[in-house]
């Protein structure tokens, strides 16, 4: 999708009229819904991946204000902020020292109140003081703007969007963040402001779990589901306005969640540990696994004492009129950075990703451990305690996200064994098969896995070996067309080759030394160092992997491609 625009050309005061009875409708449904699944622990190959600008492969960041992280220092992304109203160039102090300090990724928060005060040699200077950094920089620019005067005139903010865009994408480490507010003003659809494919590498949103809409403590229940605050504010709730927008859209980015907070106090004293400790796990956790798309999380740690203030901590002298700590908050949030799930540093890998426990394999820990999870979420019932079922035997209660249970295979015979959990009335049973050191759902585990894993492979699998060693994919080689197809990915990095993923035209792109090898979806032929080569079966999505000829691959590489039919193998050397 190159631009999405719904505004009126002819006017640029002009905002559709909603329709505020179905808009009421859908966002009942939404704040309506119910989460009941469990989840297993994957490999980031099983994470969607739109090949963005500073994009992880798999998992997320888990980002902070940089001068108030200091308790969970050091982290792989920070949050800062530069106000072009002020005319500031580059990062205060104490931040800029953080920044320099930390392998991380920064989320730069660059902020203009109007479309007048914009003066694109400020933003000039602005990015090559940023650049000196040397640091990884998502752009956030002018955010917000569904909430602010910034939206008045959209197609002169898209204008205004896109110019700095450009000028971003000079700088070869730096990536465009589009961040609307979650909510926005009602009538100011995402649709009005959206800049357009080539213009944005991550999609963002400012997303904030409060107590009561506009500090209204008797908050109708009609607007508190609009705004999704109160007994509505989870962030599972709050993102699925802009992810229902890329979806019905088409726009496949990574998304962030740019700056975010869960109400910890406000000026009525309401907020407590019992109303903010669900959502927090909630943000951590339960977003990871109903939005895998979510690749940053960056908490807004700041006192603001005007307002709901989301803040955990207090820094030792530098807020004075802080009495209190959350120290359950903080608590949360270094459970959560040291689970596994979140990457540590930029450029690095998560130890897992959640992924849905109904097909797939997964290998036990070295001490034989799996760990289990499950996503739980009823409107209006924060406190929820999951009990677990293993072969009919109760095995546990967890009260609190993600609900983790550890089972030792050490128990369990190989073979069928089942997994129920029960919550509020709600109840799923999942079935899995115990084979050596791991366990796979829906079905009988893939030999090549398993044989990985150190298990016996199973006699209809096909597997593939690379200089006599084998490939571990996640989704099976198939025979398509009477050709082997093989995960990209997994083929061309055996291969040692570099691989990216082109979204725009749906191309895969593959570099090794001096050959360089692509794949456009659907088409019938590769290039390799621009000549064509005719495919007998064209590279082409099956689920939600992209799966290609492992000969022609191979050879395009200048690789020598056998069939060991007795023993279905396929043998690649160089």
């Amino acid at each position: 999708m190159v631009w999405l625009m719904l505004c009126s050309a002819a006017s640029a005061y002009y905002f559709p009229e909603p329709d505020w009875g179905a808009l009421l409708k859908e966002k009942k449904s939404m704040v309506s819904q119910t989460d009941f699944e469990l989840y297993m622990e994957g490999s980031v190959s099983a994470s969607p991946y739109y090949g963005a600008k500073l994009e992880p492969r798999g998992g997320a960041y888990f980002g902070m204000v940089a001068e108030t992280a200091d308790f969970l220092d050091p982290l792989g992304a920070y949050l800062t902020y530069i106000s072009m109203d002020d005319r500031e160039t580059d990062i205060y102090y104490p931040a800029n020292e953080i920044i320099r300090r930390d392998n991380c990724v920064v989320t730069v928060g660059y902020n203009v109140s109007s479309l007048g005060k914009v003066d694109y040699d400020t933003i000039r200077r602005t990015l090559e003081n940023l650049a000196s950094y040397g640091k990884p920089m998502l752009i956030r620019f002018a955010n917000e703007m569904n909430v602010s005067s910034l939206g008045d005139e959209p197609e002169e903010y898209i204008r205004m969007f896109r110019t700095v865009a450009d000028m971003v994408h000079e700088y070869e480490n730096f990536a465009v963040v589009w961040s609307p507010n979650d909510m926005g003003a009602l009538d100011r659809p995402f649709s009005c402001y959206y800049p357009g494919d080539a213009y944005v590498d991550w999609v963002g949103v400012s997303s904030y779990m409060k107590m009561y809409f506009q500090g209204n403590t008797a908050t109708k229940d009609k607007d508190a589901t609009y705004f999704m605050t109160g007994d509505y504010a989870w962030a599972t709730n709050a993102l699925k306005p802009i992810i229902t927008f890329m979806e019905q859209n088409g726009i496949e980015k990574p998304v962030m969640l740019s700056e975010c907070g869960v109400t910890t106090e406000n000026i009525h004293k309401a907020a407590s540990e019992a109303w903010a400790a669900p959502r927090l796990r909630n943000l951590y956790y339960n977003v990871l696994m109903k939005y895998p798309q979510v690749k940053l999380i960056n908490y807004f740690n700041v006192y603001r004492p005007e307002k709901e203030t989301y803040y955990v901590h207090d820094e030792s002298g530098r807020y004075k009129d802080r009495t209190t700590d959350k120290p359950y908050a903080m608590e949360i949030m270094k459970e959560a950075v040291s689970s596994g799930a979140y990457i540590s540093e930029a450029g690095g890998e998560p130890a897992f990703v959640f992924v849905p426990a109904n097909s797939g394999y997964t290998a036990a820990s070295a001490d034989g451990i799996i760990d289990l999870y499950t996503l739980a979420h009823v409107p209006k019932v924060p406190q929820l305690s999951v009990h677990y079922y293993v072969d009919g035997v109760w095995f546990g209660e967890r009260r609190e996200a993600p609900y983790k249970i550890s089972l030792d295979l050490a128990g369990f015979a190989d073979g069928e064994h089942t997994v129920r959990i029960v919550s509020n009335g709600m109840e799923k049973a999942y079935t899995f098969i115990k084979r050596g050191n791991g366990i796979c759902f829906g079905g009988e585990p893939d030999g090549a896995v398993l044989q990985a894993a150190g298990g016996a492979p199973a006699n209809n699998t096909i597997r593939v070996l690379v200089n006599g060693n084998q490939v571990s994919f996640d989704v099976p080689p198939q025979i398509i067309g009477d050709r082997t197809m093989v995960p990209v990915r997994a083929i061309f990095e055996a291969l040692g080759a570099t691989v990216e993923w082109i979204p725009e035209t749906k191309t895969v792109k593959a570099v090794r030394g001096g050959t360089t090898v692509t794949l456009q979806i659907d088409s019938a032929s590769m290039t390799v160092n621009g000549q064509s080569v005719t495919l007998d079966v064209p590279a082409q999505i099956v689920g939600d992997r992209t799966l290609v000829p492992v000969r022609a691959v191979s050879e395009g590489f200048g690789c020598r491609v056998t069939w060991d039919g007795a023993g279905k193998t396929v043998i690649v050397e160089e």
